[in-house]
């Protein structure tokens, strides 16, 4: 079957049509239910209710992951960082109609007892539980669809940021994300400026998409070539997400201790790093609260990163879709945010 594109605006409004066909359903299915369903009876007791009500207390943080109760482990802080596929200066849109998608999301899970934290790459193509907004930002229905679309369902600024927080946070069993940092496309030749260039090697066939990066090669990459290798997918490699996620991988592990030599030896670095972004940006955070982040960070032994498992395949309107391995997600969660509950 041949593939059909569409525009970002178009996937939008299609996923926008099945979230109010969902909805009615689910409107009518309870109107169905309503009607069938015969009314409890007024004579239960008063301990019944009292019981329900102690129960529900004790076990409201208790999640049932993989088949073992867990309860979330209060020592972790998690940060979500959002790569947005817009360009230019950041400002809020007034209709939530394809506002940018999400190309990157990464969470940094900080164990503040341990003082250790890893890295946690959330796949764009994976399906989950999302929100669909009307034009003036309030709720419609919940579909399940890539996880970029929930940036693109808001005003391109907070909204967006909050939505894609949620459906990332609902994903991985209802952790707590304590900060954001959302940035677009034109953020990466900032970022690469910053850094003075970030030195990789080219595994992926980029003839297409710039022939000035070949195969085979190491090479410290100018803002444009690093835009390039960190961006684009459609024809890089297979063309995949995955394939463009390990070249993000490759880019954050080299410019995470460039970072790490400017923060420690200039105080004011992250005051830079913050003033210069800030077209480019919308956080949840002060710059004091990135700075102390970014210090908890380099005081604080590197776990590595985990992945989440899971095939990818087409969706019904042609687009890639990946399917979460729950076996793998659950695996990932109990190690990174919960305990076992006793």
């Amino acid at each position: 079957m041949k593939r059909k594109h569409y525009a970002k605006g178009e996937k939008v409004k299609l996923y926008k049509k099945f979230s109010l066909v969902v909805l009615v359903f689910a409107v009518i299915c309870i109107a169905i239910v309503g009607v069938a369903t015969v009314l409890p009876e007024h004579n239960n007791s008063k301990k019944k209710v009292d019981q329900e009500q102690s129960t529900a207390e004790l076990d409201k943080d208790i999640v049932t992951i993989n088949g073992v109760k867990c309860k979330p482990n209060w020592d972790v802080k998690t940060y979500l960082y959002i790569g947005e596929d817009s360009r230019g200066i950041k400002k809020r849109n007034s209709e939530t109609n394809g506002t940018g998608q999400s190309d990157v999301l990464e969470l940094i899970i900080l164990n503040t007892k341990e003082n250790t934290y890893y890295k946690l790459p959330i796949n764009r193509d994976s399906i989950t539980d999302v929100k669909s907004l009307d034009e003036d930002g309030s709720y419609l229905a919940t579909t399940k669809v890539q996880i970029a679309f929930a940036h693109a369902n808001g005003d391109g600024m907070e909204s967006s940021c909050e939505n894609t927080v949620d459906a990332v946070s609902n994903m991985l069993y209802g952790i707590k994300i304590d900060g954001y940092i959302a940035m677009n496309i034109d953020a990466i030749k900032v970022i690469n400026h910053l850094a003075g260039g970030v030195p990789v090697t080219i595994e992926d066939d980029f003839s297409q998409s710039d022939s000035s990066l070949k195969m085979g090669e190491t090479v410290t990459l100018t803002d444009d070539q690093a835009l390039h290798y960190v961006h684009d997918r459609m024809n890089v490699g297979d063309g995949t997400n995955v394939c463009r996620m390990r070249r993000q991988k490759e880019y954050i592990n080299a410019l995470y201790p460039i970072f790490k030599n400017k923060l420690k030896s200039d105080s004011g670095f992250i005051n830079t790093f913050y003033n210069d972004l800030s077209d480019y940006m919308v956080t949840d955070m002060s710059v004091g609260e990135m700075g102390n982040l970014a210090n908890t960070i380099i005081m604080s032994e590197d776990k590595g990163e985990l992945s989440i498992d899971g095939t990818n395949a087409l969706d019904r309107l042609g687009f890639n879709a990946f399917t979460v391995d729950k076996t793998s997600l659950g695996d990932v969660a109990m190690k990174l945010f919960f305990k076992k509950a006793e």
